[in-house]
């Protein structure tokens, strides 16, 4: 399974998203009555239309950043389900049944970071701890604790690229293990 493609859609979706406001930043600072009427701009001076784009740029950056680790999140734990099925191979076959029905039903609920524990051995550690700070970053983002900072900035190239990497790694411990056995 391909599971750094995953990712690659919601990536290009922020790159045309970066674009646009890119594009509609040109047409404040030209004042192109044209492409702005209809629009949230009009009647804005120029200062206030360039400040509501970059919070709507910051705002795109918190977007993806939660998007990119619900995505992650999801495919690791699919990886889960997919490692876990070996279970059911096991005898006496009633047990395995339900063994396996309690492992699938609470692995949706472990700590992520207990999660990515398991991959240390066989992915690069400091990557690992580099997911903990997106993961740290995503969850500041979505509760926004004003009583507490943000537990260090995290840009969504730097996120993008950590976990893709997570995701190729995982990808080739896959197709090692298909290839020895």
């Amino acid at each position: 399974m391909e599971y750094d493609n995953q990712l690659d859609p919601i990536w290009k979706v922020y790159e045309v998203t970066k674009d646009c406001l890119k594009i509609a930043q040109k047409i404040v600072n030209r004042g192109n009555e044209y492409f702005l009427s209809e629009t949230e701009f009009i009647g804005n001076s120029a200062q206030e239309s360039k400040e509501r784009i970059t919070k709507s740029r910051r705002e795109a950056d918190d977007f993806i950043i939660m998007s990119l680790w619900v995505a992650f999140e999801r495919i690791i734990i699919f990886y889960l389900h997919e490692k876990g099925r070996k279970i059911l191979e096991a005898r006496p076959a009633s047990f395995s049944h339900e063994l396996y029905d309690k492992f699938e039903k609470e692995v949706e609920y472990w700590k992520v970071d207990d999660v990515l524990n398991l991959f240390k051995k066989d992915i690069d550690p400091k990557l690992i701890g580099n997911a903990k700070s997106i993961k740290k970053h995503r969850d500041w983002i979505a509760h926004r604790n004003p009583r507490r900072p943000s537990p260090g900035k995290v840009t969504p190239e730097h996120a993008y690229t950590i976990l893709v990497e997570i995701l190729s790694q995982i990808q080739n411990l896959q197709s090692q293990n298909e290839i020895s056995d």
